[in-house]
């Protein structure tokens, strides 16, 4: 039995030659919804970006690797932030929190949320950065807003590898119970095997629903894999490395705070002591106030 939480999962099939990796982030979601008064639409969107980028966050080599999305369109969403590292933290905000549209109905006559009017038409940016040397930065239009063929359209393009995305959520009495994300690659020294290619294919053909496939998981990622992928390589990677936590977690300070208020020249510092008195910052990540005292800005003039 696996414990409960956010988690990635990691396993590889077919002798090493397809690598797999599952996501979830629920408990993610649930807390980007409260800190920024999400509606479900948003609360969806942002799930989905979360998943996504701690996707392509897990292949990074090392942990203190970081991959930012930002989706810039024309649709009333008003464009989305989303960043994560490879330790499996993530945080994010979207620019119209509050947004609903009414669902639309699927091919299967089921109802969804309208990603494609939520998102409009415009650019996914995917900027990797290893922590050393310039961040590698990339851009592909968007497909049609639902993440998950966002992000396949920029791996075919930008990374040249054969792979597959899944990425959904389900929502239940006003709650999001289940969002995560899959995806499954042929690596790099194997892309030219066109069997492998055509495995990946057929498999992936055979998923339905991904979005129930992960409910009916109950949180077991590596069950989710095996369901998919039933002749996964089992003792190719070690427990301790296939299974890391994943969490909503912000990188700013009131140290930061106080830094990016001394970028200020001197005669807005000076407007603000007069008018204000004090000054609040507020994370656009996580929402998280931060307050700049008199005091502290008189020692910015100061200085």
């Amino acid at each position: 039995m696996e414990i409960m939480g956010d988690k990635i999962v990691r396993a590889t099939a077919a002798n090493g030659g397809i690598r797999l990796v599952a996501v979830l982030t629920t408990d993610a979601s649930m807390e980007a919804k409260e800190r920024h008064g999400l509606s479900y639409l948003t609360t969806s969107i942002l799930g989905r970006a979360f998943s996504a980028s701690l996707l392509l966050a897990s292949s990074m080599k090392v942990m203190h690797g970081r991959v930012t999305l930002r989706v810039r369109s024309d649709g009333p969403l008003k464009g989305l932030l989303v960043d994560a590292g490879r330790d499996g933290k993530v945080r994010g905000y979207v620019g119209n929190p509050n947004l609903e549209l009414d669902l639309v109905k699927t091919k299967s006559n089921q109802y969804s949320f309208d990603f494609t009017k939520a998102l409009g038409t415009g650019y996914l940016n995917v900027i990797r950065d290893n922590g050393f040397g310039e961040p590698f930065t990339s851009t592909v239009e968007l497909v049609n807003g639902n993440i998950a063929e966002d992000l396949a359209s920029y791996l075919y393009h930008s990374e040249q590898t054969p792979s597959a995305v899944f990425i959904g959520e389900k929502i239940q009495n006003k709650n999001i119970i289940s969002s995560g994300g899959l995806l499954a690659q042929v690596l790099p020294k194997k892309e030219t095997d066109p069997l492998l290619v055509s495995l990946l294919e057929e498999r992936c053909k055979e998923i339905n629903s991904f979005s129930e496939d992960l409910f009916k998981s109950k949180d077991n990622l590596l069950s989710l894999i095996k369901n998919i992928f039933p002749d996964i390589d089992d003792k190719s990677i070690s427990e301790k490395a296939r299974t890391q936590e994943v969490r909503f977690e912000c990188r700013c300070s009131r140290q930061r705070s106080l830094n990016a208020m001394k970028m200020l020249d001197k005669k807005e510092l000076e407007d603000i002591l007069i008018k204000e008195g004090k000054a609040e910052l507020v994370c656009e990540f996580c929402k998280n106030k931060y307050l700049i005292n008199s005091e502290e800005i008189k020692e910015m003039i100061k200085n």
